[in-house]
């Protein structure tokens, strides 16, 4: 629904800059004065750190395996890629017609950018809310098993241990509220854990445990090893796109931006 609004939006030139809803100055009107086409440079790293986080989905993928319905090796490489096109459709829409609206006043939570009185912009926050609210069972089960798991590797078995599991719960929950009333911006969130998270799931752990897993079953001299070893040059480039997105990020959050300081001046 939210990303047929957005469409609907960007096409009936009710945000244009004389359209309906920007007429009485409630909003910030669009403005298209930067924008480009096919514009790359160190900003557009933030949206590589943002689309890693965009796309990870490896805390659940154990649990999705066994609920398809034919569960195989054949089958779950196929569920992924039709999912994964899915999700870069709606990806690519909800940007190209969010962008196409707002233009350089988009903000990093497009559904602020429209008007109050804009009902179906009201129905897609609530849409929003609803999604976050009901998906986040899911989110935190991977991150209290994840935590877990990490403590036993760390020798603190008691983490893991059923007596603790309220105390636990209610410590996650606790860190997760606080901080998400003391960082009202998405985008501080969106930004930090798409460079380093999403840079670590996507670039770097994969092709180091990809080629462990050959070495250990083929043989360090074996020619399945040798292959797979190439795909450690993913891990320089993540790291890259780790630290870029972070100092990036930075910049910008706290007015460090070349181009901040000029339109200061």
């Amino acid at each position: 629904y939210t990303t047929s609004f957005i469409v609907l939006r960007a096409l009936d030139g009710s945000y244009s800059s004389d359209g309906k809803f920007v007429a009485d100055g409630a909003i910030a009107p669009p403005s298209f004065e930067s924008s480009t086409m096919w514009n790359l440079d160190v900003k557009s790293l933030i949206l590589m750190s943002n689309l890693g986080l965009a796309f990870i989905a490896h805390y659940n993928a154990p649990t999705y395996y066994r609920e398809l319905r034919k569960a195989s090796p054949q089958t779950f490489p196929r569920m992924v890629r039709t999912s994964y096109v899915i999700l870069f459709v709606i990806y690519v829409i909800t940007m190209c017609a969010g962008y196409m609206t707002f233009g350089d006043t988009a903000q990093c939570n497009i559904l602020l950018n429209y008007h109050p009185h804009d009902m179906l912009a009201f129905l897609g926050r609530w849409a929003t809310a609803c999604s976050t609210l009901f998906g986040f069972p899911l989110v935190f089960n991977g991150a209290r098993e994840g935590f877990k798991n990490a403590a036993m590797a760390l020798d603190q078995p008691s983490v893991s241990d059923p007596k603790n599991h309220v105390k636990l719960v209610v410590a996650m929950l606790s860190c997760a509220c606080m901080l998400a009333i003391l960082v009202d911006d998405i985008k501080v969130i969106v930004g930090y854990s798409g460079a380093v998270l999403g840079s670590l799931l996507v670039y770097i752990c994969p092709p180091i445990l990809y080629a462990n897993i050959l070495k250990r079953h083929f043989g360090p001299e074996s020619l399945e090893y040798k292959r797979g070893r190439r795909n450690l040059i993913l891990v320089p480039f993540g790291t890259s796109i780790a630290v870029v997105g972070v100092v990036v990020n930075y910049r910008q959050n706290y007015g460090l931006d070349s181009s901040s300081s000029v339109e200061g001046e």
